[in-house]
């Protein structure tokens, strides 16, 4: 039996146990969410969808209000139609077919004053709502400190003004990274699950950016990031500040994931969203089709991966832990991270586990051969980029130019070394990620809930996990026929064996054009000389 269709076997039977303990009655988890009214910010991106899945397949509570921003030509119902469109809702659509009801769209942005939300809807909202998770926010490691701080800063404490209207606020969940605090001089030492000292007043920065141009503030904050490696990282951890410094007597709670990727049991394993492609899954469907041949990483670098379904079940419950807290009288803001720090997968151990065997995930849809040199260096990265990359690329694109058609290749390779240089920091450094308040947390629960709302990373094969994630890829991304996968395995075999007649002879040629361009070159200085 090959791994993927035994994969799927096993898939079906643990939806058979969830099941069974969905419909068990015996979740204290489930009984906080019976009628509940959440209203959920980041709806629309690869956290917010599994996390809405989750909510409606596993709890019977009464409405999910989402925060939608308006787009051109579509109206709110249009965009929830299309989000709900995606792969994530397969499942709950054959379990719940009117799950759709419970789903209500409200028009706002997150970067916007009172969220953009009209005053009506906004006295709904705070009539209504019971829980709030909030995981909206411009991920973008490139955004100019104007966006992000307007976007993640400011953006929160909207979430919290609207959290202090509500009349029947029980719990609210603030979705940070466990990245906020992962500083240059943190680097391979720990980061508590605790707040850290604040580059900045959040309120200060927020000021600075509904006042002052993009490119001044960029150039007045760069001094204060020195420790942290883009405005994702640095915004996050004043937004941290901010929910420390704005709650008030809210019930609140903040977590932490680290790399977060597919998931790993639910709704289906390997699930994850096309957005992905932008972050480190990219790198994978790269290598996986025979693109991408070198990046800015290093073998040995420990990497953090989490199953996006393990982060959405620790907010979940952290939420209802909050709750309960609370209701004790203890109002301390509880922070979770969720790790894979206890079983750390090097990233050099990514490929080595699911393409150098030559599995049934390789696609085929593959240009070339699926190798990865991996360096730290970063004049080598440029020489190796030009030689994989970008020469071939000109290559390629000019005979598409030549045959009427558009040059694509040079673009990608242009894109892919954007998304190496981004993430360049993460993929040579790695941190110690304390996560013993999230570990607390799964021990707290009951039988049924631990297997409803598992976040436990211990529990977690990280072997199987990498090998999930790829499926996820090659299935959802590459969109995969995985009864090709005969073909697409003695198609790698071939290309392996033209890529090692025609790579030499790729070279050779390459270094007879520089010997006879240096000499042309030789000759010019000379007669010009004489």
């Amino acid at each position: 039996m090959s791994k993927v269709k035994e994969l799927e076997d096993k898939a079906l039977e643990k939806r058979k146990a969830l099941n069974e303990a969905i419909l068990s009655g015996d979740s204290q988890v489930q009984k906080f969410y019976d009628d509940a009214v959440v209203f959920v910010t980041g709806g629309s991106g690869f956290i917010g969808k599994q996390l809405i899945e989750k909510l409606i397949r596993s709890t019977n509570l009464k409405k999910i209000y989402m925060l939608v921003r308006p787009k051109k030509g579509k109206s709110v119902e249009d965009r929830i139609k299309h989000i709900l469109e995606n792969p994530v809702f397969e499942v709950v659509r054959e379990e719940k077919p009117s799950f759709e009801d419970k789903i209500v769209g409200i028009e706002g942005d997150i970067c916007e004053i009172n969220l953009g939300i009209d005053e009506k809807s906004w006295d709904r909202l705070a009539d209504e709502v019971t829980v709030i998770m909030h995981a909206a926010a411009t991920i973008s490691f490139v955004e100019p400190m104007k966006v992000a701080t307007l976007t993640n800063i400011r953006g929160t404490r909207e979430v919290l003004k609207l959290g202090k209207a509500c009349r029947n606020i029980k719990s609210i969940v603030h979705v940070s990274t466990a990245y906020a605090n992962a500083t240059k001089n943190r680097i391979k030492e720990e980061v508590i699950e605790d707040f850290c000292d604040s580059p900045i007043n959040p309120d200060t920065l927020i000021q600075l950016a509904e006042s002052v141009q993009e490119a001044n503030l960029d150039e007045m904050i760069a001094p204060l990031m020195k420790q942290w490696p883009n405005s994702y990282t640095f915004t996050k951890t004043v937004t941290e500040e901010l929910v420390r410094s704005h709650t008030g007597l809210l019930p609140i709670c903040i977590v932490r994931p680290a790399v977060v990727i597919s998931a790993f049991d639910e709704p289906s394993p390997g699930w994850i969203d096309q957005q992905s492609i932008m972050g480190t899954s990219g790198f994978l469907v790269g290598i996986s089709l025979g693109v991408t041949h070198t990046m800015l990483a290093s073998k040995d670098t420990k990497m953090d991966f989490v199953p996006v379904d393990i982060v959405n079940n620790a907010i979940i419950v952290s939420a209802w832990e909050t709750n309960e807290n609370f209701n004790r009288g203890d109002k301390k803001i509880t922070i979770y991270t969720v790790t894979g720090t206890r079983d750390p997968i090097k990233w050099g151990n990514v490929y080595d586990l699911v393409y150098s065997g030559r599995t049934d995930l390789m696609p085929s849809q593959a240009l070339w051969y699926a190798f990865v040199i991996d360096t730290e260096y970063i004049p080598i990265y440029v020489f190796l980029s030009w030689l994989l990359h970008y020469i071939p690329a000109l290559i390629f694109d000019g005979c598409r130019m030549l045959v009427g058609k558009k040059p694509r290749l040079f673009k990608i390779y242009k894109l892919a070394d954007t998304l190496s240089s981004v993430f360049r920091y993460f993929t040579i450094n790695y941190w110690i990620f304390r996560d013993s308040n999230t570990v607390s947390l799964y021990n707290k629960l009951s039988k049924t809930d631990k297997l409803l709302y598992n976040c436990n990373m211990s529990s977690v094969d990280m072997k199987k996990m990498i090998f999930i994630w790829c499926y996820g890829i090659t299935k959802y991304i590459i969109k995969v026929d995985f009864s090709k996968t005969e073909y697409a395995l003695k198609k790698q075999f071939w290309l392996r064996i033209v890529h090692y007649i025609v790579f030499p002879l790729y070279v050779y040629s390459l270094l007879k054009i520089g010997h006879i361009s240096f000499v042309l070159i030789y000759k010019l200085i000379a007669m010009f000389l004489l």
